[in-house]
């Protein structure tokens, strides 16, 4: 997060309206660090050091210090910025402070009025969490620190808490201190890094790690969280502990725990049973009374209201009465109100909670509540119901996996971040974390057709019609639903521009089947000059160019970090009418390519008045390593020089 301040840091000084005051001796330790000298010209600021203390009392309070020293290594480009989150009802920031230490050794304390109080998120409603920003001035020059300390105390019930050694900046040292009452016990989990053994002084334990790199982002990598070295900590309070505070030891424990939150909120009542009842009044079969509850939850308006969160409240729903009156809720109440539909119809589900973004980051080894962002329901299914996003678990039996936060995917399909994710289904202590649903490439493919008539002079006019199935036509889906038609005329005038030059949308006509997984569009369009005339008797056209850019394009620099595939399936096919007066000269080679990756198939024919492309291109959900790098950049390029293949007409 940045942002502008109003005056910069010289005019401060002049004014006096900083103080000049010696920063405290920990950042002159840091500074007697040794720096890299050659860091790429890139890094604008390194840290030379990062450390987070959180201490824990005998009730379970806990009291966090963040301290940092970052040095510019170039001014003006990017603020170095200290930034530390809240709960405003179950904590505070108790003291927030910051220093210049300048090149020539002049050393000055930022005021207050350099911390700036902002809310977390603009899309909830009602949000207890906040947080307090402290920025350094764009102004400060080169070898300029920038060093802050943040205190904030919290009074919670959970166990488990997180630390990053690092953003994307190179950093020195990185250290995480937890100190505990007598008696109590912890445990860390290393994630992107090989372990981490704790230093270990009484009840102290510190993580530290050293040298840090600076990480570049590249295009189709995984996020910075699977790549950074990150810690998970859990901690025990010890036998005789009077703390309210449940050890979370595996995953059954993490299920048991919440249950408390989850389950009586989705009882059965007078009204719930009553809609219930109105709702699947026609419905027969097990799947059609699941997707009548399933339509009018997904209608329920989604307000997130996030209140006491440091004590359950994150985990704790509305009663599924008061979402069913007031016809609105998060995704949590969402997910209540569903299982208490679905419980006065005779069928049982369970809560399930999941990270809703990216399907690699739950991971397995930390059992924590903290690792999820969203609700979801597991609904227990008899072997008559037959759809893709079904699991088959050894206790629990099978379970339908359905988001109802979600509008735009039915009963069936999942969200694409969530298919393959782990998620805790929340059980009592039978719950268990479990590998979402991975549905075939098939259920998400793209079959698109198009039909174009060349003149003679170069203008095309062609007939597209694209059907998209599961999760490939969730965006188009989306957009047709909640924005006005013209932005989907304009993505698709952008996309088609990109290739084709000066292009007119006739036609821009969507079509939902939602109950079926496909939703249909066809698209008419006009191409001023398609094609390139050369030697007065040639025309050189590339009918792969009517059709959308390959999925994945990559450079030739050298490659860091591992490549995140997704899953794609697309057939497209062309028949191009030959303009009068010409006929075909040269048509490329069939084309079979196969790699780890996935493959590519393509063919040209010609009738004599027609030439017909076709071409079928499979990606595979994976990642691949930064040393395959050169592999991956290989199948692609053949992949994106066959599909702009060039046909040669001639003149007769």
């Amino acid at each position: 997060m940045r942002f502008k301040l109003a005056f910069p840091f010289v005019f401060l000084l002049m004014s006096g309206l900083l103080a000049a005051k010696e920063a405290p001796p920990w950042v002159h330790d840091a500074a007697r660090q040794p720096a890299k000298s050659d860091y790429p010209t890139k890094v604008t600021a390194v840290a030379l050091f990062e450390e987070e203390q959180l201490t824990v009392d005998p009730g379970g309070k806990r009291v966090m210090r963040e301290r940092g020293v970052i040095k510019i290594l170039q001014p003006g480009r990017e603020k170095p910025v200290a930034y530390r989150p809240y709960n405003t009802k179950t904590g505070r920031i108790r003291d927030f402070r910051g220093w210049m230490v300048l090149p020539s050794g002049k050393e000055v304390e930022f005021g207050k009025d350099r911390v700036l109080d902002i809310a977390m998120s603009k899309s909830y409603t009602y949000d207890e969490a906040r947080a307090k920003v402290m920025e350094c001035d764009a102004d400060a020059p080169a070898g300029s620190l920038f060093a802050y300390e943040v205190i904030e105390e919290e009074d919670t019930i959970f166990t488990t808490y997180h630390f990053s050694f690092q953003g994307s900046s190179p950093v020195l040292i990185s250290r995480f201190v937890l100190t505990l009452p007598t008696g109590w016990e912890a445990r860390g989990t290393t994630f992107n890094h090989s372990e981490v053994k704790p230093q270990v002084d009484g009840n102290t334990y510190t993580w530290e790690l050293r040298d840090l790199p600076w990480i570049e982002g590249e295009d189709y990598s995984p996020d910075y969280h699977a790549v950074v070295p990150r810690l998970g900590v859990t901690y025990y309070p010890a036998a005789t502990s009077t703390a309210p505070l449940q050890p979370l030891k595996d995953w059954p424990s993490v299920s048991a725990w919440l249950s408390g939150f989850v389950d009586p909120p989705a009882g059965l009542t007078a009204a719930t049973r009553s809609k219930s009842a109105d709702l699947l009044g026609p419905a027969k079969s097990e799947l059609d009374r699941i997707r009548a509850i399933a339509a009018f939850t997904q209608q329920t308006n989604y307000v997130s209201v996030q209140m006491n969160l440091t004590h359950g409240g994150g985990y704790t729903p509305h009663a599924a009465d008061q979402v069913l009156s007031r016809n609105y809720g998060d995704c949590k109440d969402k997910t209540t109100l569903m299982r208490a539909l679905l419980k006065g119809g005779g069928i049982d589900s369970y809560a399930v909670v999941i990270y809703s973004g990216d399907r690699g980051f739950v991971r397995p080894e930390w059992p924590s509540p903290m690792q999820f962002n969203h609700a979801v329901v597991a609904i227990k299914v008899s072997p008559e119901t037959i759809v893709p996003s079904i699991i088959d678990h050894p206790r629990l039996g099978r379970l339908l996996i359905f988001d109802p936060t979600d509008p735009d995917t039915p009963v069936g399909d999942l969200d694409e971040d969530e298919q393959g994710s782990y998620a805790l289904v929340i059980a009592g202590p039978q719950g268990d974390l479990v590998k979402m649903p991975m549905l075939p490439a098939a259920t998400n493919r793209i079959e698109r057709s198009v039909v174009a008539e060349l003149d003679r002079e170069g203008p095309l006019s062609a007939h597209m019609l694209t059907q998209y199935f599961g999760q490939s036509g969730s965006l188009l889906r989306s957009l047709t639903r909640h924005s006005a038609g013209d932005e989907v005329k304009r993505r698709f005038e952008r996309s088609f521009s990109r290739r084709l030059g000066r292009v007119t949308l006739n036609k821009v006509a969507p079509a939902d089947h939602a109950e079926e997984g496909r939703l249909d569009l066809v698209v008419d369009f006009g191409v001023a000059q398609f094609g390139q005339f050369m030697q007065g008797r040639l025309l050189i056209l590339k009918p792969g160019a009517l059709v959308p850019d390959p999925d994945y394009s990559f450079s030739n620099k050298e490659r860091k970090w591992p490549v995140k595939l997704t899953a794609i399936l697309r057939k497209d096919s062309v028949t191009l009418k030959v303009p009068p007066g010409f006929t075909v000269d040269e048509m490329p080679d069939r084309v079979d390519l196969k790699s780890p990756y996935g493959t590519y198939r393509a063919s040209w024919k010609s009738n004599g008045d027609e030439v017909a492309f076709e071409q079928s291109v499979e990606v595979k959900d994976m990642i691949a390593e930064a040393s395959e790098y050169s592999r991956v950049r290989e199948f692609f390029d053949k992949l994106s020089a066959s599909q702009f293949a060039p046909v040669v007409l001639i003149k007769k």
